[in-house]
């Protein structure tokens, strides 16, 4: 092939038009792009995403126990006790047995748990606001329909391949 050829060549790849990307590949990079900035946002406050996910269920539910907690989530629970700890060392959660039981132990929050919740919520607001800024008036509201009713497909049994 001569050089005029293949510079040619050259020049019509870079005229193509580019393939869009699939749709799940732009889903994950807005959920991995959401999870840096809100991190970013609660690492001053001393609390990791998934902390605030844990915090926030138990501002829902008042008590749960950790296997609960790890089947909410889909973690084992192994992994679900280390995020415990964590929270139960900083003051932010407390377990005790629950009634009628002697092994299970209910994981509530503390009033420094309801704090740093309030501050979490605060920053998480904060980055909404910003993330979502790009959105014309009513998109918001639209797209959050859209994502509610994939939620609820994807909460089906999938269909056979």
């Amino acid at each position: 092939m001569s050089k005029e050829q293949r510079t040619s060549a050259k020049n019509a790849r870079n005229d193509a038009p580019k393939a869009s990307y699939r749709t799940l590949y732009l889903v994950k990079q807005v959920q991995y792009k959401t999870f840096l900035r809100l991190e970013a946002a609660l690492q001053p406050l001393g609390v990791t995403t998934t902390q605030f996910r844990i915090l926030t269920a138990l501002s829902r539910s008042g008590k749960r126990s950790s296997a609960e907690l790890s089947r909410l989530f889909g973690v084992k629970p192994q992994t679900m006790i280390k995020q415990i700890v964590n929270l139960e060392n900083n003051g932010l959660i407390e377990r005790n047995l629950a009634k009628g039981s002697k092994r299970v132990l209910e994981v509530t929050m503390t009033e420094a748990g309801r704090r740093a919740l309030r501050a979490c919520d605060k920053a998480a607001t904060a980055v909404e606001a910003d993330i979502f800024s790009c959105f014309a008036p009513g998109e918001l509201e639209k797209y959050r329909a859209l994502m509610e009713k994939l939620l609820a497909h994807l909460r089906t049994k999938p269909k056979e391949a």
